[in-house]
């Protein structure tokens, strides 16, 4: 339950840290983006948030949906930027893909 916490704290801060600064970045980014941080800085992860992320894991497929619905009541739009939109996609997952790529080198390292 602590682990959860530690999740909702980071969010929170992160939607308080969006607020107030004006950031055009989602608070729910910017309170992950600060407990990376954090969770770098402390070189470890606390064992309650890893219990907890393994409960949450498995459930992260249910965030597709609300994308689904989306892409079908906003034909028109798509139509419109589909491509741009595509090409935006494409190159956002690289800096991911590279960053998941070295994460698990590492951890396979130690």
């Amino acid at each position: 339950m602590s682990g959860l916490l530690i999740l909702l704290v980071f969010l929170l801060t992160g939607i308080s840290l969006q607020t107030w600064l004006d950031l055009p970045v989602p608070g729910s980014i910017v309170g992950m983006l600060t407990l990376l941080f954090v969770l770098m800085l402390l070189r470890r992860t606390p064992e309650t948030l890893q219990s907890t992320s393994r409960v949450l894991s498995p459930l992260l497929p249910l965030f597709i949906i609300p994308v689904s619905v989306g892409i079908i009541t906003q034909k028109e739009l798509l139509n419109e930027h589909g491509i741009s939109l595509l090409i935006i996609l494409a190159v956002s997952l690289i800096p991911g893909a590279l960053v998941c790529a070295f994460i698990m080198t590492k951890r396979s390292d130690s």
